[in-house]
Formats: C-alpha cells, sequence, structure tokens
C-alpha cells in the first residue's frame, strides 16, 4: 500500500465527532455511509481527496474526476540539476544531459488527461495532491516555485510518445495507478508539455 504523509490523529478524531463539517464527500463517493465505520487510513485518503472504492480523486481544481476516463498523463518538466556540473565544452555537446548525470527533476504541473471534457476541461491538474501526499516535493531556493522529483533510477522509460525519465513516470505509477487500480501500469500514457 502506498504510503501516505500523515494527518495527525487528532484531526481524523475531530472528522469522527463532526462528520457533517468534515467537508468529506464520503456519502457520495465512499463506501459506508457511517464515518465510524472507514478505518484511520480511508479517512486520511479522503481527506487528500482520494475515493478509492468508486476510482474518484479531488483535482487541484476542486472537483471530483473518475479515473475510469483518463486516458494519459502528461508533465511539464522545467529544469533539471546535475551531479557533475556541465562546462563550456559540454554545453556544447550537450554531453552533460545524459539521464547518469540528473541529479533531480523540477516540474510545473502534472495533469490527468480524458478524452471527454470534465468540468469544461479534458487536462487535470493534480500537482498539489500529488505534493500533499508526498509522492513529490517542493523545490527549494531557485526552485522553489517547482517541485522536485530525485533522480534514483537514472534511467529512461520509453513510452508512445518517446523516452522520458522513469522518476518522472512514479509519482503517477504508484499514486494514481497502484493507489486506485491496484496495477502500476494502467495509466500508461505519459506525455512532457513543452
Amino acid at each position: 500500500m502506498e504510503k501516505l504523509r500523515t494527518i495527525p490523529q487528532s484531526t481524523i478524531n475531530k472528522i469522527r465527532r463532526n462528520p457533517k463539517n468534515s467537508g468529506l464527500a464520503y456519502l457520495e463517493y465512499g463506501r459506508y455511509s457511517e464515518i465510524n465505520e472507514y478505518s484511520d487510513r480511508e479517512i486520511t485518503e479522503m481527506i487528500y481527496g482520494i475515493y478509492q472504492s468508486q476510482r474518484i480523486l479531488l483535482t487541484d481544481g476542486d472537483y471530483f474526476l473518475n479515473l475510469n476516463d483518463v486516458v494519459k498523463t502528461t508533465c511539464k518538466l522545467e529544469d533539471v540539476t546535475y551531479i557533475q556540473k556541465p562546462t563550456k565544452e559540454d554545453l556544447k555537446t550537450n554531453a552533460h544531459n545524459s539521464i547518469r548525470n540528473i541529479r533531480t527533476f523540477y516540474v510545473s504541473d502534472y495533469y490527468l488527461v480524458t478524452e471527454n471534457k470534465v468540468a469544461g476541461n479534458t487536462e487535470h491538474k493534480i500537482t498539489t495532491f500529488l505534493y500533499k501526499i508526498g509522492a513529490i516535493n517542493k523545490g527549494r531556493n531557485q526552485f522553489s516555485n517547482l517541485f522536485s522529483c530525485r533522480n534514483h533510477y537514472q534511467t529512461l522509460q520509453e513510452f508512445k510518445t518517446g523516452l522520458f525519465p522513469k522518476d518522472l513516470y512514479h509519482p503517477i505509477k504508484r499514486y494514481i495507478n497502484g493507489l486506485f487500480f491496484n496495477d502500476d501500469y494502467r495509466i500508461t500514457e505519459l506525455e512532457n508539455l513543452k
């Protein structure tokens, strides 16, 4: 099971005592009509906007998305940092952009893409969701307006639209596919927005 950022037990207890003011949509998208039937883990998921049983996710746009309708995902890679800083010669030849020399990827946004419009869009932003649950991190210093993914795998993965760093797909693989479908490759298309 995917590890989500921990919610304080006091917050979960407060929701159990006063579910009507919790803001959770468990009556619409949950498995049970009584809040006390849910485990602490399930309440934590609902706080983050995750309704596994119905495969419903609360997007960054504050509307619910049925993940059965998602056909691909996109992300916008903005920058990278390097293990070995590029020399002037490396910049001319682009030799520094080897996947093994990249330390961290910095993205501005992740989107889930549906074939049909939902809430007037086909692209549904989930960047803040991925950050809140701990799938990606906030960038620091000059990258403070971006989100970071470490280059752990140091490999490229092939998609229909080309080769992309495996680490950029990992948040989708584990926290969308794994969490909602129990299938890491349910949504297999990744595209980089330029």
